[in-house]
This record gives structure tokens, sequence and C-alpha cells, in this order.
């Protein structure tokens, strides 16, 4: 059975089970999220949907989310809303591949999305389907140690601007699988102005530690001593290879005041 026709099945037999008490309130005061993603959305009438959700726990069983969205570009400027709620988890019979679903059991407000290991959510549609690939779907986890209040960018939010206070920190997480070789190279600014706050790393995910050629994330960690604005252009490529125009890059733009 296809993958999303399976992911269908078991959403719907879940249904039944998962809407006991679905409007009880959620009170996350107090709890540490035990993982946090964040990735950039499409959006039918915006330029992106800039997402931040933070899953708890309670033991092994999922306690609620906080989400965040900001809709980037809209005609009344970038737009933020939050809200908090339930979610679940379940197998699909296929290795490092879960169904994560936020507030089930209330369908109007539904939305699903495939786990991926550990690293990665892979946003549906309603019907629990896959988005296209030529589209930003992707959140990815980020790092335990970044703090709550730095920005986190992704692919996804390519060509954006981001705003920064003096002194404050960004961080970026860009997809790359470094088993051929291929790594994101910094394109060097001589009027730089962020600073590298630490050395550029490289998670894999432990649930696809066995398998060669899994996939993982660097990390960018950037600070801001000084007032400006700078372009952070990063492209995709082997360290011997030269760049050309068809090499993969990622730009952004932070605006530091």
């Amino acid at each position: 059975m296809p993958l999303l026709s399976r992911l269908s099945l078991l959403a719907l037999f879940s249904l039944a089970a998962c809407a006991t008490a679905p409007d009880a309130p959620v009170d996350l005061r107090g709890q540490t999220p035990s993982a946090r993603y964040v990735g950039t959305l499409p959006c039918a009438d915006c330029a992106g949907i800039r997402t931040d959700l933070r899953l708890y726990r309670s033991g092994n069983s999922p306690s609620g989310f906080a989400l965040r969205e900001t809709y980037l570009g809209t005609r009344d400027g970038n737009r933020s809303f939050e809200s908090t709620g339930r979610w679940q988890q379940q197998a699909t019979g296929q290795p490092d591949l879960t169904l994560l679903t936020l507030e089930p059991g209330v369908p109007e407000r539904e939305r699903y999305f495939a786990q991926v290991g550990e690293l990665v959510l892979r946003a549906l549609d309603r019907s629990r389907n896959e988005l296209p690939p030529n589209v930003p779907r992707s959140l990815v986890r980020v790092p335990d140690d970044v703090a709550p209040d730095i920005p986190v960018l992704t692919s996804g939010d390519s060509r954006s601007l981001t705003d920064l206070r003096l002194g404050g920190e960004v961080v970026l997480l860009l997809p790359a699988n470094r088993t051929m070789g291929y790594g994101w190279r910094m394109v060097p600014d001589p009027q730089a102005i962020l600073e590298p706050s630490a050395n550029p790393a490289y998670v894999t995910d432990p649930a696809a530690a066995s398998r060669v050629g899994a996939p993982g994330l660097e990390v960018f960690r950037f600070r801001a001593p000084t007032a400006g604005q700078q372009i952070l252009r990063f492209e995709y490529r082997r360290g011997w290879d030269a760049s050309t125009p068809e090499t993969p890059s990622v730009t952004f733009t932070v605006r530091v005041r």
C-alpha cells in the first residue's frame, strides 16, 4: 500500500481514540519543550509562513505543543499568531517515518506532518498528501542549546530579511549530506558586520545513524556586534569545486539595529 494511503488509513482509524476532551486547555507554563522545529511553509496569499513549533512531553507521552506562525509580507506587513494544543504520533510501518498530527480529534484544526527521523518534519496537506517538492515544506529541528529568543533561519527563508538587535545572535540550519564531500561554503564578504559566534557544526540524525548516506544539518551561528546590514550567501558545493552559476545557493539579509 502506498505511504500516503497508509497514513490516511492510520489517521482515520485514530480519530475516535483521539477525540477525548479536544477543547481541554493545555497549560505549558514551567515546562521545557522536548523538541523545537522551525522553517518557512507555503502561503497562498503571502510570502510564506515562518513557523516555530515546540513539542512538549510528559515522560514518553505528548503533553502539548506551542506554535508561533508569522505570515510574511501580507498587506499589513508581517503578522504573527500564537496557539497551543495537543499532538500525537503514529507509526506508518516504514523505518524512521511517523505521522505527527497537531490538534488530533478536532478536524477543522488538524495539521499533519511526516516526521522523517528526528531532524525533519515535512508538512502534508489537509488530505495528508505530500506537498510539491519545489515549495518549502520542511521544518527542521533546532539544536537543544539554542536559546528560545534567538532567531533561527532555514533554507526556506532564503532571500528573506531578518531584523536583529545590536549584540544579538542568529542561527542558520541548512540541510546537507557530507558523504559525497558536499557542504555549505560561505561566500566571503569584505563588508561583513556579523561575526561567527561558534565554529560551524554538522548534526546527523541519530535515528538514521546506521543508514549509509543519511543526510544531516549544518549549523552556522553569528553574532551582531555592529549595526548595519549584511547579506549572508552560502553555496552548496565540494571544497575543491569552483563556484558556477548552477551552484545551489541561499542568501539571507540580516539587518542589525
